[in-house]
């Protein structure tokens, strides 16, 4: 069988040319009150972030000797985005107010405003994620929405003198579930 690469050319033609890695969005917000959520103009800082993957762990059963795999649960691992930093350390300072939340101060100090799951204020730590891969043309495309978010490891910011690039660093979030909308 030939290969002819003016076909291929005319398939991805015709078939809108290919979703680009670079054309993409994220929406990250917390479930309460929105406070600790990414602003819109903030969001445009999310440098990097990936459509999220799952697993399904087969589940092993022998029987007469021999092991006969079945369908075990879906997993998900951790999703993690990039962060451009900005003066002000805005999304930064949200991210550790959102981890002070869930754990409690940096000197270990627990109240009902940091380091409880609920309080009678309703305060939970989970949040929403929504990644949209953005079309050539411009409009929204696939959408894929994360739930019940919550970061896990805030990652360092490298500083030196020989240095001269924008500050960005890592977010690695900890979630339940992603579904396509």
């Amino acid at each position: 069988m030939a290969f002819a690469v003016s076909q291929f050319k005319s398939n991805i033609a015709s078939n809108g040319g290919g979703a680009r890695p670079s054309l993409f969005k994220v929406k990250i917000s917390n479930s309460v009150d929105g406070s600790l959520s990414f602003a819109n103009n903030e969001a445009i800082l999310v440098k990097a972030a990936q459509i999220p993957g799952s697993t399904i762990a087969p589940l092993p059963i022998n029987y007469v000797g021999r092991p006969i795999k079945y369908a075990g649960f879906r997993t998900f691992d951790n999703w993690t985005t990039t962060i451009i930093n900005d003066d002000d350390f805005s999304m930064r300072n949200k991210v550790m107010e959102w981890m002070r939340t869930i754990s409690g101060q940096l000197d270990g100090e627990r109240n009902e405003n940091y380091g409880a799951y609920a309080t009678a204020a309703g305060r939970y730590f989970e949040g929403e994620a929504v990644v949209t891969q953005v079309n050539k043309d411009g409009e929204d495309g696939q959408e894929y929405k994360i739930s019940n978010i919550w970061p896990t490891n805030l990652g360092e910011i490298a500083l030196g003198w020989e240095n001269d690039a924008i500050e960005e660093y890592t977010v690695e979030w900890c979630y339940d579930a992603w579904a396509s909308v």
